[in-house]
């Protein structure tokens, strides 16, 4: 028996709000949605590059407090640029960790923090 992955799972009181969101200002695609009789989003699968992020609606479960969602990307300081022109946020710059990558974050309006890294955690010597 081998774990194959973690697929991430998020909850929204409006899914198609932070689906909208997450493609406008973050660059995910290919939103897939499931729609209830009134025209709402009730399930959902969205993508960041090879990943799939499941997404549901009309529940929500502390509103993102306490997750912190890791986007790698080929360069931070381009996809910074993105984001910050998308969201209209005023946004730290991309810093180099002292653990390796070089990384920005930016809150989503529901409390999911999004943190986009280049480059990977190097252990300590």
């Amino acid at each position: 028996m081998a774990i194959e992955g973690v697929s991430p799972y998020l909850r929204y009181a409006d899914a198609d709000a932070a689906l909208d969101w997450l493609e406008r200002v973050l660059g995910f695609t290919d939103a897939i949605r499931w729609r209830d009789d009134s025209g709402r989003t009730f399930e959902a699968d969205i993508h960041a590059g090879g990943t799939k992020i499941g997404v549901s609606g009309g529940k929500s479960s502390g509103q993102g407090k306490n997750a912190l969602l890791i986007v790698h990307v080929d360069d931070v300081d381009a996809h910074f640029e993105l984001v910050r022109a998308a969201s209209g946020m005023e946004l730290d710059a991309p810093e180099d960790q002292p653990y390796g990558p070089r990384t920005f974050t930016i809150t989503d309006p529901w409390g999911y923090q999004w943190s986009f890294w280049q480059g990977e955690a190097t252990p300590p010597q």
